[in-house]
């Protein structure tokens, strides 16, 4: 197991209080100040499948959160809608361990955007994930 930093939690906010789905999976949280398109999460029982293992589906949603950042990093005004979400399961997160999520735009267009991110705890790679995103104006 790779537990939390230790400043966990003080130098860390949770990412989207107000969003209901975020809120019951995670808490995910990103750090004061820090990049966008880093997402965290420490592993609890409840993000466990019956295996012991941190569910795929928890996995998958924590991607698509650090992914859709980076792809609207700096785009005032807009949402980032995901069209196609890739990813590759590589080794499997535990109880305890202080999940990483860290994304990166790879391109922007003028109605897509496109990232990549990989998940991981300590120095284990959890999974790889790759997105496309269609640009919308927010509201």
């Amino acid at each position: 197991m790779t537990g939390a930093p230790p400043d966990f939690p003080e130098s860390f906010v949770v990412s989207d209080p107000d969003d209901p789905h975020e809120t019951l999976t995670g808490l995910f949280y990103m750090r004061k100040g820090g990049p966008i398109g880093e997402v965290y999460l420490l592993a609890e029982r409840k993000h466990c499948n019956t295996g012991g293992s941190v569910h795929g589906g928890l996995l998958m949603t924590m991607a698509d959160l650090a992914l859709c950042a980076a792809c609207r990093e700096g785009l005032v005004g807009e949402r980032a809608i995901t069209v196609s979400l890739n990813a590759e399961f590589l080794s499997a997160g535990l109880e305890g361990d202080f999940i990483e999520a860290k994304a990166e735009l790879t391109r922007r267009g003028r109605s897509m955007a496109f990232a990549r991110c990989v998940i991981s705890a300590g120095e284990r790679k959890l999974m790889t994930a790759s997105i496309v995103t269609k640009r919308v104006p927010r509201g």
